[in-house]
């Protein structure tokens, strides 16, 4: 089969393009045929790893939408529908609803292919939270603009996603909500972890403070909040934030206390992870949550709450916990700063259920569900 695959992210430090970097890999290794459509921030290039190749387009007319993401208003790529065109492909994959998956689409239905569509990011949620945030900045009147907007966000991402055939979604909760909301079917396509690159041998032991650990996009809409009302007095624990994102100059002054580790990747990642005691992610927005995961097989239990995907992963009072509210979330960390038999028990059973989750399977079942659709259309 010959696929393209539509992304607005691939180079961004972000659970969609890591997934899709992993699918590169996996690729190559299997030899299929893959083209992956991506933006770069050099000039138009072709890079071929194997089997794979990434087709990279600068954009022409980038608006910034949010903090690392670009939305290019130049949606008519004419050198990418000529490369397009060049390959009969059997099935086009719009990763992403931005201007690179609009070209997709555009290109797809010009040729008369077969589309599948994957959703993973709950834009509608972000769009409200970061303008809810500026009404208060700005100390507009109360309004429902944060509601309309998000419809608006809804109406696009609808007539978006009611093209492809099928559409993809990282886990059941996601499944739920499109489905009450697409014409389309909608199937599951969940997320893998390399547990030899996230493994607790890289642990480096520390003094007898507890280590609290939260990895992601410093922003509003993941609900950081909660860590900045739970961490402004305490002393029983130290927070490490790992990330980077728009809400980090205000959370700094926050939280004075806490270590701000910033971007990191590679080993120091790795390293970060397995020296923690407790993961914390009080995301309400996440469509999967690939960094609890992580810490997972890192072998840290991790406390997550009870909306959305990443509920999914966690198994409530096993290899973690699963929190219906703030005051519930603070108490759940309480419980594992003070019980370190327990942390140690969550922390090998949340390994043992990362040891089952290989990203070979997931890639497995996403070619079967390219399979299906490339015969069928």
């Amino acid at each position: 089969m010959n696929i393209a695959l539509f992304t607005d992210t691939y180079d961004e430090v972000n659970g969609v393009a890591n997934t899709f970097r992993h699918l590169t890999d996996y690729c190559q290794a299997k030899k299929r045929r893959l083209d992956i459509y991506a933006y770069t921030d050099k000039d138009d290039h072709i890079e071929t790893r194997g089997s794979v190749r990434i087709l990279r387009y600068k954009p022409r007319l980038p608006v910034d939408i949010y903090f690392d993401m670009i939305f290019d208003l130049k949606v008519a790529r004419f050198r990418l529908f000529r490369d397009f065109q060049k390959t009969a492909y059997d099935l086009v994959h719009l990763a992403t609803p931005g201007s690179i998956g609009l070209t997709g689409l555009l290109a797809a239905r010009h040729a008369n292919c077969p589309i599948i569509g994957s959703y993973h990011t709950a834009l509608p949620d972000y769009v409200r939270t970061r303008v809810e945030k500026l009404v208060q900045k700005f100390k507009l009147p109360t309004s429902r603009s944060p509601q309309r907007t998000e419809n608006l966000t809804w109406d696009y991402l609808e007539w978006f996603y009611n093209h492809p055939a099928l559409v993809l979604a990282p886990s059941q909760s996601v499944k739920k909500q499109l489905t009450q909301r697409l014409k389309t079917p909608v199937d599951i396509f969940s997320r893998g972890i390399d547990t030899d690159t996230f493994h607790p041998r890289r642990r480096q032991h520390h003094d007898n403070h507890v280590v609290v650990l939260y990895v992601g996009r410093v922003s509003l809409e993941k609900n950081l909040a909660v860590l900045v009302d739970i961490f402004r007095d305490k002393q029983d624990a130290q927070l490490v934030i790992v990330g980077d994102g728009p809400y980090l100059p205000e959370m700094k002054q926050l939280l004075p206390h806490a270590d701000f580790r910033g971007f990191l990747k590679g080993d120091d990642l790795s390293t970060a992870y397995a020296s923690a005691d407790i993961f914390v992610f009080p995301s309400t927005a996440d469509t999967f949550g690939n960094v609890v995961l992580e810490a997972m097989a890192s072998k840290i239990p991790v406390i997550v709450t009870d909306k959305m995907g990443p509920k999914e992963i966690v198994n409530h009072d096993h290899t973690g916990f699963v929190t219906h509210s703030p005051a519930d979330f603070a108490q759940k960390l309480d419980l594992l700063i003070h019980n370190p038999a327990r942390r140690q028990q969550m922390g090998q059973n949340a390994r043992q259920y990362a040891l089952n989750r290989s990203w070979n399977a997931v890639f497995d079942t996403l070619f079967q569900q390219y399979q299906a659709v490339a015969q069928t259309a």
